[in-house]
């Protein structure tokens, strides 16, 4: 009997890759390995590999409490630069592990790979659905929030969620950005930091049971 493990994997899609010119190509594949290269070393067990040069697919087993927060995380470091990324997160078991992620099966596979296609129909940017249905009507409403406030960032208020979504502290995010505390305080507020930060929570919670 195939081993089932609880994972988060997270299907993403490049928006408007098609319209990218080589140069920006090569920035944003630039941006993409260094984005797993850095969360790698905090997470050692995600694991990430591209298809079609403009996909990717994730899995996180050991620390899938912090799926949501990869998520978000790639979103902002992307849109710093102005890229954008559509993300759907599934939360299940892994029924069989293939010799790669892309070929790999279980409900975490199945539902982000299901829910990438829908959010491509529905012009949205990032879905989360657990295996539990009971949990998923709670999550619509999450990924609804999510959606409307990804979608408004700005490059200056992405780069400084990333930041804080590294748990810097905000003096630290000044810093790095070369502001004022007060202009990181006011980026994070624009960008909805408190609403994110309770739904992140809620997702650890739920994805610890």
């Amino acid at each position: 009997m195939a081993k089932t493990v609880d994972a988060v994997v997270i299907t993403g899609d490049i928006v408007g890759s098609s319209k990218l010119n080589a140069l920006k190509r090569k920035k944003l594949q630039v941006k993409v390995d260094a984005f797993a290269k850095k969360i790698t070393a905090s997470l050692p067990d995600f694991k990430m590999e591209q298809f079609r040069g403009d996909s990717l697919q994730c899995i996180l087993v050991k620390n899938k409490v912090a799926g949501l927060r990869t998520a978000v995380s790639l979103y902002c470091f992307l849109a710093a630069d102005e890229f954008k990324i559509r993300q759907s997160v599934g939360v299940g078991d892994i029924s069989f592990a293939g010799t790669n992620i892309v070929t790999s099966d279980g409900t975490a596979f199945r539902l982000s790979g299901e829910n990438i296609d829908e959010l491509k129909k529905r012009g949205e940017l990032i879905n989360i659905a657990f295996a539990n249905n009971d949990d998923n009507e709670e999550w619509k409403v999450h990924s609804a929030s999510l959606n409307f406030l990804l979608d408004r960032l700005s490059g200056p208020q992405a780069e400084a969620l990333y930041l804080q979504l590294q748990n810097a502290r905000q003096e630290e995010i000044a810093k790095a950005l070369d502001i004022k505390q007060p202009s990181v305080h006011q980026r994070l507020r624009a960008a909805g930091w408190p609403v994110i930060n309770r739904i992140l929570q809620r997702f650890e919670i739920v994805a610890a049971l």
